[in-house]
């Protein structure tokens, strides 16, 4: 899916191994020449960058090719699409916009602009303000994947909310969990285009851009664009036009995004004058409306969020769309910041670029020490803990057994163990909050809803307590389901060709066989369908439809096979015990799936429409 954005701080902990084992380069020289050694490491076609310090632009530069087909060279000028970084652009305007006294953070959107559509089960008592959509914490669902690959040059910025059918709805009380949904800032956009009583994108060329001297930056297309690339490097990307242009659709170059940091060093000062003011750029850059937001240091502020990478708290934001992917982050308590944007969606030449970049920035300054450790009772978080900030509400019920964890005390540490992969540990410094075990602030803490609800909240998103027989129903379930569902094809694999040549002794009711096999069938088909990528299920085609179809077949064949075994139960003998067993276990397992994925309207979901 060619998602154009990616939460702040992936990088920091998933560094590439090619720059991390060397130390940092030391001169501009020399940092030019390992970025180019890791773009050919990783044939990543180019790169821009810039480095900031103080009021010095130290470096913008552009290494490789904009484009394999022409050759052409990546230079400081080059256009290169920013993803989400959309979204600090957005931000800023809403805030100039605030400062003039035309809006308000904390306005009601469903007041201000009804024709958006925005539902909300508490509206009497916890509205959605123009805040939650800034923060994630409105709790929209994120776009679809229809959403990703439609491409419209020409359609307006309600055009592209209202295009998307169901993320315009509070999951939750607004205001208490974040999740990312790029629905938030597109609809940020369209209050200032109706505050500002002009296009969102005319007020934001004159009021930011042509404000801190970003000449080339833009929201349209521009043909000189870079072309962009999949992750090998070779596979030309097509450019994408997409709907929700103030969450994603900016690109800029080298010097604009030198200009934008160059205004986050100095504290919303540009020049001899000031964009926003410094108590707003403050704002911009600290969370205030999840449950923990107030007592963490790292968070998700107005299009600008906190990370921590090794022992320095960033500021910033990342993005990708369409084979681009792009950072900016800055440490505002030293002065200096840097940028890079890549032209082909390769996380391995994105971590070791933000490694170098990160290196140089902070070679001569002093690692943050981390906060100290406390010795804490911790029985009273202990338990088990399940996703409620699911991103995207289609892919909860796959959140919800991937996702729930146990959660213990071990050696005066929490610790976190998922079904599948590594434990994770938390170091206790106080007052219910966490540090991850190598960091430096606390990013995790315990907090409690208004309903009574004990979470553990932070970075890592919102986990709520539930009783361990939940997750281990569901545990059980998957592995039951995949177990029974592949057990039974194999069994069809030895029984079918035997019966299709003679060889299979002559057996009564064999569709107590057959019917589960071809249940076992469809729910490893709808498998098939569904693992393929999103733009063939974002569109009518073999594989959305063949989706829809084969989750609706597997629905009634899976009902009927249940039924059928269970009529013939008193002929057990007849057909072999572990034979009628099997065929039980088998049907009963899915019925169990079939029950679920209807609760979550998963059967005959029609993708190319949702």
């Amino acid at each position: 899916m060619h998602r154009y954005i990616v939460l702040l701080g992936v990088l920091a902990g998933s560094s590439g191994a090619v720059a991390a084992a060397e130390a940092p380069p030391q001169t501009i020289a020399e940092l030019e020449i390992r970025l180019a050694a890791v773009l050919e490491q990783q044939n990543t076609p180019g790169l821009i960058g810039a480095l900031v310090l103080g009021d010095d632009v130290l470096w913008t530069g552009g290494i490789g090719v904009a484009d394999r087909a022409t050759r052409r060279p990546v230079g400081p000028d080059t256009l290169f699409r920013v993803g989400s970084i959309s979204k600090t652009v957005t931000a800023l305007a809403v805030l100039i916009l605030q400062e003039r006294g035309v809006l308000s953070l904390d306005m009601i959107l469903r007041d201000f602009i009804p024709e958006v559509g925005i539902e909300n089960p508490w509206s009497t008592t916890d509205p959605v303000r123009l805040v939650h959509a800034f923060e994630h914490t409105a709790g929209f669902d994120d776009i679809h994947p229809r959403d990703y690959v439609a491409s419209d040059p020409t359609i307006s910025v309600l055009g592209g909310i209202t295009y998307n059918t169901t993320s315009r709805g509070a999951r939750w009380r607004p205001g208490t969990r974040m999740s990312y949904s790029n629905i938030g800032p597109a609809i940020g956009g369209y209050v200032v285009e109706k505050a500002a009583g002009e296009t969102f994108e005319v007020f934001a060329d004159r009021e930011v851009f042509q404000a801190l001297g970003m000449t080339s930056a833009t929201f349209h297309y521009d043909e000189r664009v870079a072309a962009s690339y999949q992750a090998d490097g070779k596979t030309r990307e097509p450019y994408v036009h997409i709907l929700q242009r103030p969450s994603g659709s900016l690109a800029a170059s080298a010097a604009d995004m030198a200009r934008l940091l160059g205004m986050f060093i100095q504290r919303g000062a540009v020049g001899e004058g000031r964009l926003i003011s410094e108590s707003s750029l403050e704002r911009m850059e600290r969370a205030e409306t999840t449950l923990a937001a107030t007592r963490l240091a790292l968070g998700y502020g107005l299009g600008n969020g906190s990370f921590d990478g090794d022992g320095f708290v960033y500021q910033g934001h990342n993005g990708a769309i369409d084979g681009f992917f792009s950072q900016y982050a800055y440490l505002p308590q030293h002065d200096r910041g840097y940028f890079f944007s890549i032209n082909a969606s390769n996380g391995a030449t994105a971590g070791a670029v933000d490694q170098l970049l990160r290196g140089f920035l902070t070679r001569d300054l002093e690692a943050q020490e981390p906060e100290p450790s406390v010795t804490e009772d911790l029985n009273h978080v202990e338990g088990y803990y399940e996703p409620a900030s699911v991103r995207q509400e289609i892919l909860r019920p796959r959140a919800l057994v991937l996702g729930s964890l146990r959660v213990y005390a071990e050696d005066g540490a929490l610790v976190m163990a998922p079904l599948l992969g590594e434990p994770f540990r938390w170091i206790p410094v106080g007052q219910g909050l966490y540090r991850e075990e190598d960091g430096a602030v606390a990013s995790l803490a315990e907090v409690t809803s208004a309903e009574g609800d004990q979470f553990l909240q932070g970075q890592i998103g919102t986990l709520k307590r539930v009783p361990a027989l939940i997750p281990w129903f569901r545990w059980a379930m998957f592995f039951l389901g995949v177990s029974l569902n592949l057990s039974a094809l194999v069994f069809a694999l030895v029984w079918v060709p035997r019966k299709w040549f003679g060889r299979l002794a002559p057996v009564e009711l064999i569709s107590v066989r057959a019917w589960p096999a071809v249940t076992a069938a469809c729910f490893a088909l709808s498998w098939v369908l569904q693992d393929v990528d999103d733009s063939k299920l974002a569109v009518f085609s073999i594989y959305s439809g063949g989706l829809w179809f084969v989750s609706l077949v597997w629905a009634a064949v899976g009902l009927f096979s249940v039924w059928y075994v269970w009529q013939h139960r008193t002929q057990w003998l007849v057909v072999g015990r572990g034979v009628w067993l099997h065929a039980q276990l088998v049907t009963s397992v899915n019925v169990i799936g079939i029950a679920m994925a209807w609760y979550y309207g998963l059967l005959g979901v029609r993708l190319w429409a949702y």
